[in-house]
């Protein structure tokens, strides 16, 4: 068995024992500044990631760009890809979102989301000084709540069983790991 990116394998081990029902685990490595990469990796139970999302988002000027999406053979045209773009535009709906060159399907992929969506994805675009400025770094990787409850809600196939719905839906009980580095791994829950 594999270990994500950036987490120790008792982490990853306690994930695996406290979500016995999860097929994927979305973590999150949140952007450490303003207008910074974010990344999200889909792994399965074995520790292989399936996919991957890395993006931008400038709140001040409305604008976003994905950098990059990835998925491997045997998840693609299931909706994960749809999924992990959708996770992106949460962070800024209604903003300008441009994308990295795009290869043939991602130019059909991109097309077919933004007929969906209504958000342009121009390839290649320029994007504000504010994310050309923004350099590397993130956080250690975190559940991601959001994408799990939006897969949810979407009925995702394999999706997982641990959820919490987005800001717009009803609040289910919610669990938070805390995997900062050097700290033990606390859960909380509530409502």
């Amino acid at each position: 068995m594999r270990t994500p990116d950036g987490l120790d394998e008792w982490r990853w081990r306690w994930m695996l024992v406290r979500h016995p029902r999860t097929e994927r685990f979305f973590l999150l490595h949140a952007a450490t500044r303003p207008a910074g990469f974010q990344d999200i990796r889909v792994y399965g139970r074995d520790g292989i990631s399936d996919a991957r999302l890395v993006w931008k988002v400038c709140h001040e000027c409305k604008r976003g760009v994905i950098s990059k999406i990835s998925l491997s053979p045997q998840v693609q045209r299931q909706g994960l890809g749809t999924l992990l773009i959708d996770r992106a535009l949460m962070e800024g709906p209604g903003y300008r979102w441009t994308t990295s060159s795009q290869s043939p399907d991602g130019r059909a992929f991109f097309q077919a989301v933004s007929a969906r969506t209504g958000a342009e994805f121009t390839a290649g675009a320029r994007t504000c000084e504010h994310i050309l400025e923004s350099r590397a770094g993130r956080h250690k990787p975190i559940l991601d709540r959001r994408l799990h409850a939006y897969a949810a809600s979407r009925k995702v196939e394999n999706a997982g069983s641990f959820y919490r719905q987005p800001r717009n839906l009803p609040i289910w009980p919610l669990l938070i790991v805390n995997c900062s580095p050097g700290l033990p791994v606390t859960l909380s829950g509530g409502l």
